[in-house]
C-alpha cells in the first residue's frame, strides 16, 4: 500500500489539504452534532454523495484514541454546516491547536474523504499517509509540536454517512507526522516545487532590471497572515531563523469578529454567526448580501492593513538588508489591496510579493517537506527507534 504524503495546514478559519498528486482542497474549520433526519433526506433516500462533492457533504462518525471530546460523535463538518444552518461549532479565538480536537478531526474526516473519492463504489477502504502539519511561532515549542505530531499518528477509524443510509469505513493510518512553524512551512513551496526541485523567481535587481533566481540560499521574510495569528518568519532558504522570527497574536479573524457584532447589531434579521459564514458571503460575489458586507467592511478592513503594514516594515527596517519579503496566507486574501496601496505609497513595495494562490502556500510547502528527504530520514530514524524499544521489550 502506497503512503501518500500530505500538507495539512489547519488554520483558524478552514483547513488546507494539499495531498501529492491531487488538487488542494479547504474545508471550513465548523462542525456541528448530527441532527437527525430531515424531510429533504426522507425524499432522498436512495442518494449517494457525488465523489466530487464529498468535501462539501461531510457527515462523519470518528473512532480515534486521539478524541475523547469528540470520539464517537456523529458530526456534520465543514461547508454542510453552513448551507443546511446547522447551530455551528468553530475554534475560540485564542484556542491551541496543538490540543484542540476541532483540527484533527476535520483533517481525519477530509483525509477519508480524499480515499472514498479515489474509490467512490468501495465501502471499506484502508489508507495510509504522511503529514506535514504546522503550529503558530507563538505556539510552538518542542513539546507543543511532539504533543500534536503524536496525536495524529496512529489508526483512525471513519464512516461516512451517505443520505441513502449507505455507509462508508475508511480506517485512516497517519504513519508519520512532523510539525513545523506556520510561515517557515511556506518557505518549502517558495524554495522549491512540488517535485522538490529548485524553482526559480523572477525579482528586480536594480530599478528597471529584473533577474530570476533560486532562493534556496536567499534571506526571506514571510509574512503568513492567517485568521488567529499572523507569522513574521526569517528563513535561508528553507532553514528557520528563530531569533529573528516572531508571531502577532492576531490576524483577520478579530477584526471580522468586530464587524459581525457591528453587522449583527445593525442587521438582526441577517445575523452572520461565524467565521466561515463571513467568508462564505464576503467572497461570493453572487450573494445576495455580498455587496452590501464588502462596503461596510472597507473601514475595518482598511484600518487592519494599516496596522499590518506598520509590522512589516518595522520588520524590514530591523532586518537592514532588503530581504525578499513574501506575503500570503488566507488572511492576506481579504485585505491585499489596502496593503498593496499602503505599502506602494510608502514606497516599501520594493521586493515585497504577495504570493499566488496565497491560501495554500502553507499546505503546498507542507507536502514540499512532507516529500522531502528530510522529512524520510526523520521519518526513518523515529520508526528505528519504535523498532528497537519493541525488540527489547522496554
Amino acid at each position: 500500500m502506497t503512503t501518500l504524503k500530505v500538507g495539512a495546514d489547519a488554520g483558524n478559519d478552514s483547513l488546507k489539504l494539499w495531498v501529492a498528486g491531487e488538487e488542494p482542497v479547504s474545508v471550513p474549520m465548523v462542525y456541528a452534532y448530527y441532527p437527525g433526519e430531515t424531510m429533504d433526506l426522507l425524499d432522498e433516500q436512495d442518494v449517494d454523495i457525488e465523489p466530487d462533492k464529498l468535501f462539501d457533504n461531510l457527515d462523519v462518525t470518528i473512532n480515534s484514541p486521539s478524541l475523547s471530546v469528540n470520539n464517537g460523535d456523529r458530526v456534520i463538518i465543514g461547508r454542510k454546516v453552513l448551507t443546511d444552518h446547522l447551530p455551528s461549532i468553530e475554534l475560540e479565538e485564542n484556542s491551541d491547536k496543538s490540543s484542540d480536537e476541532i483540527p484533527l478531526f476535520v483533517t481525519i474526516a477530509s483525509l477519508a474523504a480524499v480515499a472514498m473519492k479515489k474509490n467512490p463504489s468501495k465501502n471499506k477502504l484502508r489508507v495510509k499517509y504522511d503529514l506535514g502539519i504546522s503550529l503558530p511561532v507563538n505556539a510552538i515549542s518542542k513539546k507543543s509540536a511532539k504533543r500534536n505530531e503524536d496525536r495524529y499518528i496512529g489508526t483512525h477509524e471513519v464512516t461516512f454517512h451517505h443520505p441513502s443510509d449507505r455507509k462508508v469505513h475508511v480506517t485512516v493510518i497517519i504513519e508519520f507526522a512532523k510539525c513545523q512553524p506556520e510561515g517557515a512551512a511556506g518557505a518549502w513551496g517558495v524554495v522549491f516545487n512540488e517535485n522538490g526541485e529548485l524553482q526559480k523567481r523572477t525579482i528586480e535587481v536594480t530599478e528597471g532590471k529584473i533577474a530570476e533566481i533560486d532562493f534556496q540560499h536567499q534571506e526571506m521574510l514571510h509574512f503568513d497572515i492567517g485568521a488567529g495569528t499572523s507569522e513574521l518568519v526569517v528563513t535561508k532558504g528553507v532553514v528557520f531563523n528563530p531569533r529573528l522570527s516572531e508571531g502577532l497574536n492576531y490576524g483577520v479573524r478579530k477584526t471580522i469578529n468586530n464587524i459581525r457584532k457591528v453587522w449583527n447589531h445593525k442587521y438582526p434579521l441577517r445575523a452572520i454567526d461565524t467565521l466561515a459564514e463571513f467568508n462564505q458571503i464576503y467572497f461570493d460575489s453572487e450573494h445576495p448580501r455580498h455587496s452590501t458586507l464588502r462596503n461596510f467592511s472597507k473601514p475595518y478592513l482598511k484600518s487592519l492593513a494599516d496596522q499590518l503594514s506598520r509590522e512589516i516594515i518595522n520588520k524590514i527596517d530591523f532586518m537592514k538588508d532588503n530581504p525578499y519579503v513574501f506575503i500570503y496566507g488566507g488572511g492576506s486574501l481579504i485585505i491585499k489591496d489596502y496593503l498593496e496601496q499602503i505599502l506602494e505609497a510608502k514606497k516599501r513595495d520594493y521586493n515585497v510579493t504577495f504570493l499566488s494562490n496565497p491560501t495554500f502556500v502553507n499546505a503546498r510547502g507542507l507536502l514540499v517537506y512532507a516529500s522531502s528527504p528530510r522529512f524520510n530520514k526523520l521519518k526513518k530514524a523515529a520508526l528505528d527507534e519504535v523498532k528497537e524499544t519493541v525488540e527489547s521489550g522496554e
